[in-house]
């Protein structure tokens, strides 16, 4: 007599089940069809579930539980505004917050401190150092009060530059100012435009540049303030957002918060743009076509504020090529989205999660890991693996930020030279990415179950050159800038001087720990694809200052010697070739706009 698959053993009964249902690539989220699909893009077949109730209940939770889910960066064309619009709100909202605690500073007591402080023990000093630079570089409107005055203060410079270049000044004038909203959440300015500042301020690095400590801190902290001190918490924030005066209470800031790694609703961004100030007009904005300067100036600026010329559109003037920005939301974003949609039943039934965030994306991408620990959280019992794929290329080093950048991107030749790297930017947003990973790992959940995975791509030696050339050299610099100080080498340089070196080549606490990590292979959390190299030796700067001839200061600030032949840093062409700004933007020439239907 025959024996039935319904009756063999169930051990038996769910390695065949889980053989059946594991496919090759697992599943992959389809962010056009909201759905997920097989690796190969064919639906995911579940029919066996159907055939009776005896293999359904044997199988329902294999499909999620033996098939790894990934998520990558996601774009979709009808979310493009919505993309940009909640950038620049969350962005403008960030900013407010960073004001409200700059002014507002001194009405945190010693036990608000050290209450922040539990889980923010650098919040402090950075605080103390961000206040002191932000009163002498922005025309702030007041000085640092005392504690107890209640006295309306004028807005800070800070805000309004900010709020001036990303809507102001492009309703005034045209959309020539517009450089894309996709990016905006790195546009917060470090320093007046204006100039006219101290040298030695242009290498201040400001106080969230290089980890997510303060970004994370700003919402408890103003609600501590708020609480002991509504009076003037209320005067500030109605001073920044002068509109509310009668309308809405203070209070009501707080409601404006998104998560970093939100996906919300038009309806949800439209009401808080609104209540921010910002006008209408900025939906049009990321959907809108961006030209060089010379189609810009044929047209002239705009025929009325928030008003702008038929020409972008629906041209009739020359141009050569002309360009629509991709604006994507994160891999996290897109897997929380999707996976809040799921019952909790099928939730905790997943195992394995690849988030690939190989693109960048909006609302700082590198803090959104944050998002994933209430889904690690909901059911200790299972052991779920989740692995953050970030590449470095696109999303820390980032060469193709600024897509309105046409004269550069398109029309010079394509493949051109190499591909320039702001070394200092390189290493802030790499400790972001990293310190912020070991943040998430420790947040409560096994450091087993979460990981960040550096994935260079096809740009293997590139990254490791930019680790040897940046990283490691950065931080050999620091140790040789300090041992110099302590040893008395640096005597001959003014204070400003040493202030200028000082900021330069400061390090985030735990930055230089989470390389080591790397190199040394000795993280669970931390890991890359591509030899991190090994850390530099500091003594060979410091003795190469003792043998140099022109003095410590020109030493120091040309580079200790440094070499532009041998040791820039730079990522081939290709980077920024075509098919490269295809993957940011929509590019379309003036004979393919003619060819197309309209």
């Amino acid at each position: 007599m025959s024996t039935g698959l319904t009756n063999l053993p169930l051990e038996i009964r769910q390695q065949i089940f889980g053989e059946y249902f594991r496919v090759p690539g697992g599943y992959v989220y389809n962010g056009k069809s909201d759905r997920l699909r097989n690796a190969n893009n064919t639906p995911i077949d579940l029919s066996l579930i159907y055939t009776c109730r005896s293999i359904a209940n044997d199988c329902k939770h294999l499909p999620l539980a033996v098939n790894t889910l990934h998520f990558s960066t996601l774009y979709r064309e009808d979310w493009r505004s919505l993309a940009g619009c909640f950038n620049l709100a969350a962005t403008y909202y960030n900013v407010l917050q960073q004001d409200l605690v700059l002014h507002l500073a001194h009405l945190i007591s010693a036990d608000m401190h050290a209450e922040l402080a539990t889980e923010f023990p650098g919040f402090k000093a950075k605080l103390e150092a961000e206040r002191e630079y932000h009163f002498h570089i922005w025309r702030t409107g007041d000085g640092p009060v005392v504690a107890g005055d209640n006295v309306r203060p004028a807005p800070c410079q800070f805000v309004q530059d900010f709020y001036g270049e990303q809507v102001a000044t492009i309703r005034e004038k045209s959309p020539y100012e517009y450089h894309g909203y996709g990016a905006v959440h790195r546009c917060i300015l470090d320093y007046p435009n204006g100039g006219g500042i101290d040298f030695s301020d242009y290498a201040y690095q400001r106080w969230n540049c290089a980890s997510s400590e303060v970004d994370r801190c700003l919402t408890r902290c103003l609600r501590l303030i708020c609480d002991r001190s509504p009076i003037e918490f209320s005067n500030r924030v109605h001073t920044s957002l002068p509109h509310w005066e009668n309308k809405y209470p203070a209070e009501e800031f707080f409601n404006l918060r998104f998560d970093d790694w939100a996906i919300p609703t038009r309806t949800q961004v439209e009401h808080v743009i609104r209540l921010l100030g910002i006008p209408d007009f900025v939906w049009k904005l990321p959907d809108m076509w961006m030209y060089n300067i010379a189609f810009h100036n044929a047209v002239g600026d705009n025929p009325s504020p928030g008003q702008f010329s038929e020409q972008y559109d629906n041209p009739t003037l020359d141009f050569k090529f002309r360009l629509r920005e991709k604006i994507r939301f994160s891999a996290v974003a897109a897997a929380v989205r999707f996976l809040g949609l799921l019952p909790p039943h099928q939730r905790t039934q997943i195992r394995t999660l690849d988030l690939y965030e190989d693109l960048d994306s909006v609302n700082k991408p590198s803090l959104h890991g944050h998002g994933l620990v209430p889904l690690l959280q909901e059911n200790p019992l299972l052991q779920v693996q989740v692995q953050r794929r970030v590449s470095v290329v696109n999303c820390i080093i980032n060469p193709s930020e600024d897509v309105s950048d046409i004269d550069n991107l398109l029309m010079s030749k394509w493949g051109g030279g190499p591909c320039g790297v702001d070394p200092r930017g390189f290493a802030q947003e790499l400790s972001i990415w990293l310190l912020d990973s070991l943040v998430v790992a420790d947040a409560g959940i096994s450091t087993e179950w979460y990981s960040l995975f550096l994935d260079s791509g096809p740009y293997t030696d590139e990254c490791t050159d930019g680790f040897d050339k940046v990283v490691h050299y950065r931080i050999a610099l620091h140790h040789a800038w300090n041992e110099c100080l302590e040893s008395g080498l640096l005597t001959d340089l003014s204070g400003g001087q040493v202030k200028r070196m000082s900021r330069e080549y400061a390090l985030e606490d735990g930055y230089e720990n989470a390389i080591m990590q790397l190199v040394h292979r000795t993280s669970s959390v931390l890991r890359c694809g591509f030899s991190p190299g090994l850390p530099r030796d500091h003594q060979r700067i410091i003795d190469g200052l003792k043998a140099y001839p022109d003095g410590a200061w020109e030493y120091w600030e040309y580079g200790c010697g440094w070499d532009q032949d041998k040791d820039l840093f730079s990522l081939p062409s290709s980077v920024k070739d075509r098919e490269a700004v295809a993957r940011l933007a929509d590019i379309q020439s003036q004979e393919e706009y003619l060819q197309s239907p309209r």
